[in-house]
């Protein structure tokens, strides 16, 4: 089971995201690293967020672990 921590970073529906938030019901925030874009005017809507429950499977089948640097 994947249990993230605040500041952890993932792939969401493969694209790349930050743990922002959580709280103690075992809920997550997800923000996207990416600004949304407007598809008619091609303008800045920010960044999409969302809540979801680690334990949920919507959570554990969408949420991608992203490998880390590690110093040798």
């Amino acid at each position: 089971m994947k249990n993230p921590k605040l500041g952890d970073y993932l792939l969401w529906k493969g694209e790349p995201a930050k743990i922002i938030g959580t709280t103690s019901s075992q809920q997550v925030v997800i923000e996207m690293l990416e600004n949304c874009k407007c598809p008619y005017c091609d303008g800045d809507l920010g960044k999409d967020q969302v809540h979801m429950i680690v334990s949920s499977p919507l959570f554990q089948q969408n949420a991608e672990i992203i490998p880390t640097m590690n110093e040798v």
